[in-house]
């Protein structure tokens, strides 16, 4: 169950991860640059089986990776980058490729370039929005892949409660959801705001096939030290 969280994320986020622009934004992005932070994720899925993973997260938004210091079930290390996932166990590394776009589409890129709002959708050069809507004290946009990529990408429904992104369900072509995350409640670090705790569900058929709940804490900002972990560099073998 080691890989569960990455697993589950890809099946989550692969339907969307190619379409955003690189991010070119000026402010808060010049400011802040590096976030670290404990995460803990408890996942159920529809067969019975649960698995828990917890460790530290370093990401350097100038590097482009995110690396994963995974300290439960096992020592384990994934490092994320643009086009490649790295499973790194002691001295073996082991390659998987994913879809583009993973790195500039998490939260903590998204959370450093003040994009997470929206979820970076405004930079999506694919979707646009088809509308938006108030439902009592939360603001639900619904963005539209268009005509050229409507037969691969369903629509996006993002709600907003407090001005911080509540809640995002993507959806298939046929209409069907096969993702949803709930942004239940947020912290502060510096001047911006970091989710510390999400609930993700994926789907297939309209079926739940998972639960995750996934926690941060004690998350630092700008970091000066633990180089290592923000340069991690993958060597072959």
């Amino acid at each position: 169950m080691q890989d569960f969280y990455y697993l589950n994320q890809m099946k989550l986020l692969a339907i969307l991860s190619f379409l955003l622009l690189p991010f070119m934004m000026k402010g808060q992005s010049d400011l802040y640059y590096r976030i670290k932070v404990d995460f803990t994720v408890k996942e159920k899925t529809n067969d019975g089986k649960s698995g828990l993973t917890m460790g530290q997260i370093y990401f350097d938004k100038n590097k482009k990776n995110i690396v994963y210091n995974v300290k439960f079930p096992e020592k384990v290390m994934w490092v994320y980058n643009d086009t490649v996932m790295h499973v790194v166990k002691g001295n073996i590394t082991e390659k998987k490729s994913i879809i583009p776009g993973f790195v500039d589409y998490s939260v903590f890129n998204l959370s450093l370039n003040n994009s997470l709002k929206d979820y970076g959708l405004k930079k999506s050069y694919i979707f646009e929005q088809k509308e938006i809507v108030k439902d009592q004290d939360m603001v639900i946009s619904v963005w539209k892949p268009r005509k050229e990529f409507a037969k691969v990408l369903g629509n996006v429904k993002v709600s907003v409660k407090n001005n911080r992104l509540y809640g995002v369900i993507i959806y298939n072509p046929a209409g069907q959801m096969i993702g949803k995350q709930i942004f239940t409640e947020y912290m502060k670090a510096g001047g911006i705001e970091f989710p510390a705790e999400i609930i993700s569900y994926t789907y297939n058929n309209n079926i739940e096939l998972s639960k995750q709940l996934i926690t941060y804490k004690n998350i630092k900002v700008n970091q000066r030290d633990e180089d290592y972990f923000y340069n991690y560099t993958v060597t072959s073998h």
